[in-house]
C-alpha cells in the first residue's frame, strides 16, 4: 500500500511540473531582443541624451544667427528750476513736470571671430556622430548582457530538469530498496541510503528552482521588468564554428565601437583646438537698430516736445592684442 501511494505521489508531482512548464510562455532570444530594445531604461536614457545632441548640433545653436532685442523706457521728474536766459532775463518754476518715452528694436551680428563658431560648429555635429556610437555602445552591452542572463536561465532549467530525473531515479532506486528489503533480499541500510540520496536530490531541486527564479527575475530586469507571468526560454543553442580569425581582426579594426569612439574624440578635440586658436584673430561685429524716441520737457526748455525715430547702423572691430 505504501508503495502505490509513492507511485501515485511521484505520478501527481511530474504531471504538475509538466503542466506548469507546458503552461509558462516561451520567450525566444529574437523576442528577448526586441523587448530588451523597447524597454531597456539604460537603452532609453542613452537614446534621450542623442536627441540632446542633436538639438544641440542644430543651427540654432551654432552661433551664426544674429541677436535681436526689444528695449522701451518711461521717465517722468517733477523739479524746481531757476533759469537765466542768454538775454538777461530769468525765470524760476516750482514743481516743473517733464517726461521722456523711448522704444527700439536692436539687432546684432558677428560677421567673424576668427572662425571659432565654425570650428564649435563642426565640434557639435562630431559630438552628435559620438553620441550615435554612444547609443550603439550601450546597445551592444545590452543586448550582450542579454545573451549572458538568458543563456544562464536556459543552463539553469536545463539543470532543474536533469535534478528532476535525477530525484525520480532516487524515488525508484528506495522502491526497489524496499522490495528488497522486504523479500530478505536487502538490509535496512540500503533503504536509508536510499532516502538519504532522495533527502539530498531534494534539497538540490530546491536550491536549482530558487536560483532559476533569481535569473529570471534578473533576464527580466534587462528587458524593462514587461514579462509579469511565469514564463520559459528556448534551451536550444547553436553553435558558429566557420569562424575566421583575419575576417574578426578586419572587422574589429572597422566596427568597434570603441575605436570608433576613441576616433572621433580625437576629431572632436582637433576641433576644440582650432576653436580656441581662433583668439589669437581679431573679430568684426554689425549693430543695427530703430528707435523711436520722445520727450515733454518743462517750461524752462526752449522745446516743449520733440519726437524723433529713425535707424542706426555701425560695425565694431575687436582684436586682443595681449591678455
Amino acid at each position: 500500500m505504501y508503495q502505490m501511494n509513492l507511485k501515485k505521489i511521484i505520478f501527481v508531482f511530474m504531471s504538475f511540473c509538466m503542466t506548469s512548464i507546458a503552461a509558462q510562455k516561451l520567450v525566444s532570444v529574437s523576442e528577448a531582443i526586441e523587448l530588451a530594445l523597447e524597454n531597456n531604461y539604460g537603452i532609453k536614457i542613452i537614446s534621450n541624451n542623442k536627441e540632446i545632441a542633436k538639438n544641440n548640433a542644430g543651427v540654432l545653436n551654432s552661433g551664426y544667427l544674429p541677436t535681436v532685442t526689444s528695449s522701451s523706457g518711461a521717465t517722468f521728474n517733477r523739479d524746481n528750476l531757476e533759469a537765466e536766459f542768454a538775454n538777461g532775463e530769468s525765470t524760476a518754476l516750482n514743481g516743473a513736470k517733464s517726461s521722456r518715452y523711448n522704444a527700439s528694436i536692436n539687432l546684432n551680428y558677428t560677421l567673424f571671430d576668427g572662425l571659432g563658431r565654425y570650428y564649435d560648429y563642426k565640434r557639435l555635429k562630431e559630438t552628435y556622430k559620438l553620441s550615435e556610437l554612444q547609443a550603439r555602445e550601450t546597445i551592444e552591452n545590452t543586448i550582450a548582457q542579454l545573451y549572458v542572463v538568458y543563456y544562464n536561465v536556459a543552463q539553469v532549467t536545463e539543470n532543474v530538469a536533469v535534478l528532476e530525473k535525477t530525484l525520480t531515479i532516487s524515488k525508484d532506486r528506495i522502491t526497489r530498496a524496499n522490495y528488497q528489503f522486504e523479500y530478505g533480499q536487502g538490509t535496512m541500510l540500503n533503504v536509508l541510503n536510499a532516502q538519504v540520496d532522495i533527502n539530498n536530490d531534494s534539497i538540490n531541486l530546491i536550491n536549482a528552482k530558487q536560483l532559476l527564479v533569481n535569473t529570471k527575475r534578473d533576464l527580466n530586469v534587462v528587458l524593462g521588468n514587461v514579462i509579469s507571468s511565469e514564463f520559459s526560454v528556448d534551451t536550444t543553442v547553436d553553435f558558429k564554428l566557420n569562424i575566421d580569425q583575419n575576417d574578426l581582426a578586419n572587422k574589429v579594426k572597422s566596427n568597434n565601437v570603441n575605436l570608433l569612439q576613441l576616433d572621433k574624440n580625437i576629431i572632436i578635440n582637433t576641433f576644440i583646438v582650432k576653436a580656441n586658436k581662433s583668439g589669437y584673430l581679431p573679430s568684426l561685429g554689425l549693430t543695427g537698430s530703430y528707435g523711436w524716441n520722445k520727450g515733454n520737457n518743462n517750461a524752462a526748455s526752449f522745446v516743449a516736445v520733440s519726437t524723433n525715430t529713425g535707424l542706426s547702423g555701425g560695425l565694431s572691430l575687436t582684436w586682443n592684442l595681449f591678455d
